[in-house]
């Protein structure tokens, strides 16, 4: 019965030190990935409306031209 519970809280405790690092991971996808990418579209984004929007007139208005 105790090498049962042995084995059980190894593997818990395995389970623990192998999750301990995705937290660091999560940080590093938000720092490295995210925050860049949000800068970027908020620096494109306003470009892009502007470009979509002169499309749209164009589609629309050149039956008329």
């Amino acid at each position: 019965m105790t090498s049962r519970r042995r084995l059980w809280a190894t593997a818990t405790e395995r389970r623990k030190r192998r999750r301990a690092g995705a937290a660091t991971l999560d940080y590093v996808l938000v720092l490295g990935i995210v925050l860049p990418l949000i800068a970027f579209v908020l620096r494109v984004a306003p470009r892009m409306m502007n470009l979509v929007y002169e499309m749209t007139s164009v589609l629309v208005s050149w039956p008329f031209m």
